[in-house]
């Protein structure tokens, strides 16, 4: 019965240690720069700012090294699905708060559940 009880232990611990701090952190900053990368785009494609494109071009080499850092520490299929899920939880917000862009109340819902989601995936 110790074993399981150790066993149990020893795989909780591995959980809580497979995302820290710092991964977090970079997840964080990565899914900002790639909002911030759409963010800028839209604006290029709706004024052809020249200055929002080259924003782009300079930014998206950071975004896509975050990504491969975050990928020293975790699988593709995790940092992806991470990634990933915040940026379009963000591309949302940055669409209905910048651009004025009109959201309804089950894509909000739908934007909670993939939160929820992104939780879920860092307990597994």
């Amino acid at each position: 019965m110790n074993q399981f009880i150790e066993g149990g232990r020893q795989k909780a611990q591995h959980l809580l240690m497979k995302i820290d701090i710092f991964v977090w952190s970079v997840v964080l900053v990565c899914a900002g720069l790639f909002i911030l990368c759409d963010g800028l785009s839209a604006h290029w494609g709706k004024t052809g700012s020249g200055r929002s494109l080259a924003y782009v071009m300079l930014l998206s080499p950071i975004s896509y090294g975050a990504f491969a850092l975050i990928n020293t520490r975790l699988n593709l299929a995790v940092t992806g699905a991470l990634v990933n899920t915040i940026v379009v939880a963000g591309a949302m917000l940055v669409g209905a708060i910048v651009f004025k862009e009109e959201v309804s109340s089950l894509q909000y819902v739908g934007i909670g559940l993939a939160l929820i989601a992104v939780t879920l995936l860092n307990l597994s």
